[in-house]
């Protein structure tokens, strides 16, 4: 898709194009958003912010759903990487989520579901800061996007009393979907318009639309003889406005949180959230890896900064806060949790990354 070169969508296009920007956007408006909720009692909820959190959902697992979808036909999610990232993974969320239930209060404990997953751009960030060399990139954002998948399939499971009439039509459009855009060649604008339609059945289901917006990239071709690009076409319509304009808003207005304890929240549970995310994260993916390093011909340094990368777990994390937690006394101790957790494991993963490539170069001299 060819974009004017001084286009706003242009210039969104080339800013969030390096993963460190478009993390630097997420990681900015965290920040502002408990700096106003802090200082200056700052917060807004209404049917308008409603919207673009739903918006910034869909966007954000229809893309999650296309990039899954592209690592599979590449054959990037193949073989011993594969199966490696698969242990990491199974280890990343069963660990965080183990720590979570046994020490959050018995009402809190649906919140497990914040701590398992990994934000793919800051992650993409981390790598970049870390000068991580390209084998381990590639296995941590493959662990990564194996982990939003497990945070879909978790999240799914969030729903109160869902209702089945909604949940077949959704698989009816779905297929139907999968059918006609590979029939009659439609492009990104009927993903779109489909993504819409699915995440407010889902809604109807009384489900997170995380995993309809997901099916929904999944099934997307990307590559067919005839349309070989409607995969791409579709990320490059919307990836600009996703990373730069709504995941962004929906952080700042799920960051919207006060450093302090509300009235009758429990202190402790900031930081439970921050051991089940840094050490979860850590023990359960750079324990595997650090077991299979042979197999991934990684050093222990590179697994662990593997295992503290994943543990940015900004975005996803507040999305299942949002969907386990909201308008409860615990929300806000979570969310004070995961941004602790994130700053945490950002810097951790930086260092851990510049360690282990300062021992694979002096390793290299020698």
């Amino acid at each position: 898709m060819t974009r004017k070169p001084y286009s706003p969508i242009g210039f969104l296009e080339r800013f969030v194009a390096l993963q460190v920007r478009a993390a630097g956007l997420v990681f900015g408006a965290a920040v502002l958003g408990v700096v106003l909720a802090t200082f200056g009692d700052y917060y807004v909820h209404n049917n308008f912010t409603e919207l673009v959190s739903e918006i910034a959902i869909g966007g954000f697992f229809l893309l999650v759903g296309l990039e899954l979808r592209r690592e599979f036909a590449s054959g990037s999610l193949s073989g011993s990487t594969l199966k490696v990232a698969l242990a990491a993974t199974v280890g990343g969320m069963a660990v965080p989520a183990l720590i979570f239930v046994s020490f959050a209060p018995e009402a809190a404990r649906n919140g497990w579901v914040a701590v398992v997953a990994t934000d793919i751009a800051l992650a993409a960030a981390v790598t970049a800061l870390g000068g991580f060399r390209n084998k381990v990139r590639v296995l941590l954002l493959t662990v990564a996007v194996l982990d939003d998948l497990g945070g879909v399939l978790a999240l799914a499971t969030t729903g109160k009393s869902p209702k089945l009439l909604f949940i077949a039509a959704v698989v009816v459009v779905v297929a139907l979907f999968a059918w006609s855009i590979r029939k009659f060649n439609f492009g990104a604008f009927f993903t779109l318009a489909t993504t819409a339609l699915v995440v407010t059945l889902m809604l109807k289901a009384g489900m997170h639309p995380s995993l309809g917006a997901f099916a929904v990239g999944f099934v997307v071709p990307h590559f067919d003889p005839d349309n070989p690009s409607v995969a791409e076409r579709t990320e490059e319509a919307i990836h600009p406005y996703v990373a730069a304009i709504f995941l962004p808003l929906f952080v700042f207005l799920h960051t919207l949180i006060p450093v302090r304890i509300p009235d009758g929240a429990p202190a402790n549970l900031i930081l439970t959230t921050i051991v089940a995310i840094v050490i979860g994260k850590t023990v359960g993916i750079g324990g595997v890896l650090m077991v299979t390093r042979k197999i991934s011909n990684i050093s222990i340094f590179e697994a662990l900064a593997v295992g503290f990368a994943a543990a940015a777990a900004l975005t996803v994390a507040l999305i299942g806060v949002d969907a386990t937690l909201a308008d409860s006394i615990y929300e806000d101790v979570v969310g004070l949790g995961i941004l602790g957790a994130t700053a945490i494991a950002v810097v951790l993963g930086i260092m851990a990354g510049r360690l282990a490539k300062a021992q694979f170069t002096n390793q290299n001299k020698d």
